[in-house]
């Protein structure tokens, strides 16, 4: 699925200091799991997760990156 650095980091963002989950990982239309969000220097979040295919995988995401990725990476 292609979707903006910037989208996801919004999403991300979006989900901050709540206690309800529900529909956090909604927008993900392949499984993933071990799913870990790490806050990184200038505002920046990198998620660090296990793909379908048993490989670790490390997307960094910010606020202003227009970038258009493969996310998630299998």
């Amino acid at each position: 699925m292609r979707i903006k650095r910037c989208d996801i980091y919004a999403h991300v963002k979006s989900y901050e200091g709540k206690t309800d989950m529900t529909g956090f990982l909604g927008f993900i239309d392949t499984p993933i799991r071990d799913l870990r969000v790490i806050r990184l220097p200038e505002g920046r979040i990198r998620l660090k997760y296990i793909d379908s295919n048993n490989n670790i995988q490390r997307v960094d995401v910010g606020p202003d990156e227009d970038e258009e990725i493969e996310f998630p990476c299998c």
